[in-house]
């Protein structure tokens, strides 16, 4: 028995290092292959073939013959359209449903905006339809999605449910991805929001030169995100990062930091405190006595000296966090992401003032350049799970993704 599994982890370990050098080379022959991994072109021929039955490989074409002549080599290279993948970011006002390839690049996107009193049952059905219509639009079937990939805010606690944030009850995440994995007859992943875009960043974004980054996201909730030494860290629990569970002082004694930064607190506050000049611009703007945060962002960018207060006071708050978790985790890089990132310009530099000033080893707040970090997020692991389970496939044994 223990032979066995000897053997398939090494089968397993050797497919995936053959198969990661023809990903992270744009066409390649036999003989540079095996020279690259260190294995005989005769032990290679197995692996080879496996993976040209399964169509994860093709053969493109001929490459150049050696200088004493003799006959072209035969070009291998990774079918990035094998299979594809399908990428959703439940966001907080339009939900993104994407359809990528294996090579991460997106084929076509389709934005949904879910109003917050529909049911799950129109929920249910609105992911459904749209994922149907991203897969129809390329004429591909169900069998060609290789995973659904979802991103919240929540935390998906091993061994149990995802359990996600008040305000996405409604969504329901568990049933829907049982779901979706009926309907669709493939896995579906689903990933913390923050964490998806942190991974999105070090992947495609200004991450991609660092081995230690936190990404921050703030606006309808707080988290963050942790890379360290080029992996996300998720905790004993997977719920690392849950910073706006920290404990501030507030007037009326202490409170989270959710609770007193994110966009619902900005919004009580603003009622509660505006002065009547600001009120009336905000309420001119959505012609009721109730406002949005689009309303207060667009009151906010005609310079409105109470919110440009109201947006220090919460960078002020955010800077001492980010001081504190930068002295923590000693990280290269912090990236600002969220909804409150249409702020930068105002809270970017008195963040970095108060890192400068507080922090240990100061590192420079940057805001995120990505226009779909999580998106990108759910690309790289989900390629990763994709690739683990090709490493272990056979054409005699069938993928089940």
């Amino acid at each position: 028995m223990n032979y066995t599994v000897d053997q398939k982890h090494i089968r397993s370990v050797n497919q995936r290092v053959i198969l990661n050098t023809i990903i992270n080379t744009d066409t390649i022959s036999r003989a540079a292959l095996s020279r690259l991994v260190g294995m005989s072109k005769s032990a290679m021929t197995e692996y080879i073939s496996s993976l040209l039955e399964m169509g994860i490989i093709i053969e493109v074409g001929e490459g150049q013959s050696t200088p004493t002549g003799g006959r072209k080599p035969i070009l291998l290279k990774f079918n990035k359209n094998y299979k594809y993948i399908i990428a959703i970011d439940l966001s907080f006002e339009d939900s993104i449903f994407v359809l990528s390839n294996l090579g991460g690049e997106i084929i076509n996107k389709i934005s949904k905006n879910v109003d917050s009193a529909s049911s799950y049952a129109e929920r249910s059905k609105l992911v459904k339809d749209t994922i149907n219509k991203l897969i129809s639009m390329q004429n591909l079937k169900h069998d060609d999605i290789a995973i659904i990939a979802i991103s919240s805010p929540g935390v998906a606690i091993p061994s149990k449910e995802f359990i996600a944030n008040p305000q996405f009850a409604n969504w329901r995440i568990n049933q829907l991805t049982k779901e979706l994995e009926d309907h669709f007859n493939t896995s579906v992943l689903v990933v913390n929001d923050v964490n998806a875009a942190a991974v999105g960043e070090l992947k495609y974004g200004i991450g991609s030169n660092v081995d230690n980054l936190v990404y921050i996201s703030c606006g309808l909730g707080v988290g963050a995100g942790i890379i360290i030494n080029g992996s996300l860290y998720e905790g004993a629990t997977k719920s690392a990062g849950e910073i706006g569970n920290f404990i501030i002082p507030s007037k009326n004694g202490l409170t989270s930091l959710e609770n007193s930064i994110n966009i619902n607190a900005l919004l009580r506050y603003i009622s509660e405190e505006a002065p009547k000049q600001t009120l009336d611009k905000l309420i001119k703007l959505n012609k009721s006595s109730k406002f949005s945060f689009k309303n207060v962002v667009s009151v906010w960018q005609t310079g409105d000296k109470f919110l440009q207060d109201c947006i220090l006071k919460i960078a002020e708050k955010l800077g001492y966090v980010i001081s504190d978790i930068i002295s923590l985790l000693n990280c290269d890089l912090v990236i600002l992401g969220g909804e409150y990132q249409v702020f930068k310009t105002a809270m970017l530099p008195l963040i970095n003032h108060i890192v400068k000033e507080n922090a240990f080893y100061p590192v420079e707040v940057v805001p995120s350049c990505m226009q779909y970090p999580g998106i990108y997020g759910l690309f790289a692991l989900s390629y990763e799970l994709i690739l683990e389970q090709l490493s272990n496939a056979s054409p005699k044994n069938n993928i089940n993704f």
